[in-house]
């Protein structure tokens, strides 16, 4: 171990897994790797991934003279090289499930089982990592919506510097969960894609020789995203079995951006406002789930106070502004007026500050 500590956060989601590493002078660098669901991808190659991109990361920063190679493939560091390591992941629901990965990640990065220096965490903890460093925020609602959905509460410890976990919500998969994320939202827009090709059906059947309407460009759309022509191709590549299950749902979540184009387009004068409407109505289904998860989490957080709560987003479907003023429009109605609220871009970042700012004493 150099006199020089290193700190990790690496920021797992369902699409992409981000790793930030740091020093104590100053240095850092970051890297993106592919998905680290270790629901979806299993956590051997969950962790495999994340080494592989923490690796990536290293290798960028100039004149670093590592103990190891870090342009090897292996599946775990030859020594322990990080100070302290936090492994954000989706998928990690109960503290079981961190439980259940700690010996095999611990063996991946050099630390003992039970070392509270490995942080392991689901993914959207990160999230309220940031609020370790504003004074007025005494509690956080974390809310992720990207491939899936989950929502998280956080409150304070009493000196201020960790967060314990209050209240969860959400986050069982795209089976039983997930609403508002974008596969969410692309699941809802091929289900009206879906009902809408029925009525064609049904009129031509009733009409055999009666013009059909043109479909809605956001359908085609819609469809062109997924490389597909018709309902058929859809049900095909959806039920595909020859495809892992983590890809299709990958894919399928990507073709949200595309409801989201439409509902809230660059230029206007390029689409129908009938589509627009359209898209937008998918949207405020999609957001009804996250507005019920604020609400839930707040009802069930121990006194949460909206006035120092910090409403923190993280997920792709935020980097829409769209989005998220459909998110505060709904808790608006609802009665609730969020003055605290950040989208998270830099999850990975903001959790190796954390680290760094707990001092050497604490882990």
């Amino acid at each position: 171990m150099t006199s020089t500590e290193w700190y990790l956060c690496a920021d797992g989601g369902g699409t992409a897994v981000k790793v930030v590493v740091a020093s104590s002078d100053g240095r850092t660098a970051s890297a993106a790797g592919g998905p680290c669901n270790i629901k979806s991808v299993g956590v051997r190659l969950a962790l495999s991934e994340i080494l592989r991109t923490t690796r990536k990361a290293l290798a960028q920063i100039p004149s670093l003279e590592l103990p190891f190679d870090a342009h090897e493939d292996d599946p775990r560091l030859p020594i322990r090289f990080f100070t302290r390591a936090w492994l954000g992941l989706a998928g990690v629901g109960e503290k079981s499930d961190a439980d259940g990965i700690r010996s095999l990640a611990g063996d991946a990065f050099g630390f003992a089982v039970d070392d509270p220096a490995l942080r392991i965490t689901n993914d959207g903890h990160l999230l309220a990592a940031a609020s370790l460093t504003l004074p007025d925020v005494e509690t956080t609602i974390a809310l992720v919506a990207g491939t899936g959905s989950i929502g998280l509460a956080f409150r304070k410890t009493a000196d201020g510097a960790e967060l314990n976990l209050v209240g969860v919500s959400g986050g069982w998969g795209y089976l039983l969960g997930d609403g508002g994320s974008g596969y969410d939202v692309a699941r809802i827009a091929l289900c009206r894609y879906l009902a809408d090709n029925d009525a064609r059906t049904t009129a031509s059947l009733a009409q055999p020789t009666a013009a059909e309407p043109p479909l809605p460009p956001l359908y085609s759309a819609l469809l062109a995203s997924l490389g597909v022509g018709d309902a058929t191709e859809l049900i095909e590549q959806v039920y595909d079995s020859s495809t892992l299950e983590s890809e299709r749902k990958v894919r399928l979540a990507r073709s949200a951006q595309v409801v989201l184009d439409h509902a809230f387009p660059a230029n206007a004068a390029y689409v129908l406002a009938s589509d627009q409407a359209l898209a937008l109505s998918i949207l405020q289904e999609a957001v009804a789930p996250l507005v019920e998860t604020v609400m839930r989490l707040l009802d069930a957080g121990q006194n949460f106070k909206p006035s120092s709560t910090l409403l923190a987003l993280g997920g792709g479907m935020w980097r829409s502004s769209g989005y998220v003023d459909l998110l505060l429009r709904g808790l608006a109605e609802r009665g609730l007026d969020v003055p605290k609220v950040r989208v998270v871009e830099r999850a990975a970042e903001d959790g190796v500050k954390a680290l760094m700012a707990m001092g050497k004493s604490r882990v």
